[in-house]
C-alpha cells in the first residue's frame, strides 16, 4: 500500500466489527522521555521510558442490538481489559495492511451522545493499555 485516502478503516472492538459506524479514528503509541543528563555534560542526554498506548475512536451513536451502544456502554464499567484493532482497510491483515492492536485495552472514556439539534448523534471512546504488551502492529 502506498500513499493512501482512508475510506474503509477496519475498526474491532472486543470481536464486533463496527466500521461502518466509524468516522475517525487516532491511534497513538508514545514513550515517555527521561532526562539522562550527567553533571559535566555539554549537551542534554534523553532515554525512553515507559510506554503510552492509545486509540480513540468516533463512533455513530446506535442503540441497536450489536452496535455502538450495546458494545460500548458495558466496557466503561468495566475492569476486564477487551482487545481493540484498528486497520487502514478492511482487508486481512499484511504486511501492507498491519493492525494497531491494543490487546489488553480498557475504555476510560464513553460519550452516550454528542450532538446538537439536527446532527447525527457521534460518540467518542478512548482506549487505553492496560497490559505490558502496549500497542502492537501484527500482519498476520
Amino acid at each position: 500500500m502506498s500513499i493512501f485516502t482512508l475510506v474503509d478503516a477496519m475498526i474491532i472492538i472486543n470481536g464486533v466489527t463496527l466500521s461502518d459506524h466509524g468516522n475517525q479514528v487516532t491511534v497513538t503509541d508514545s514513550r515517555e522521555e527521561k532526562d539522562a543528563t550527567a553533571f559535566g555534560a555539554t549537551s542534554k542526554a534523553s532515554l525512553k521510558g515507559l510506554g503510552e498506548a492509545s486509540i480513540d475512536i468516533t463512533l455513530f451513536q446506535d442503540f441497536a442490538a450489536g452496535k455502538t451502544h450495546a458494545t460500548l456502554s458495558p466496557l466503561i464499567s468495566s475492569a476486564t481489559p477487551v482487545a481493540v484493532e484498528v486497520r487502514p482497510t478492511s482487508a486481512a491483515r499484511s504486511a501492507t495492511n498491519p493492525a494497531a492492536l491494543l490487546a489488553t485495552a480498557q475504555m476510560f472514556n464513553y460519550k452516550f451522545l454528542d450532538a446538537s439539534i439536527g446532527d447525527v448523534p457521534a460518540t467518542t471512546a478512548t482506549f487505553k493499555n492496560s497490559g505490558n504488551a502496549g500497542m502492537t502492529y501484527p500482519t498476520a
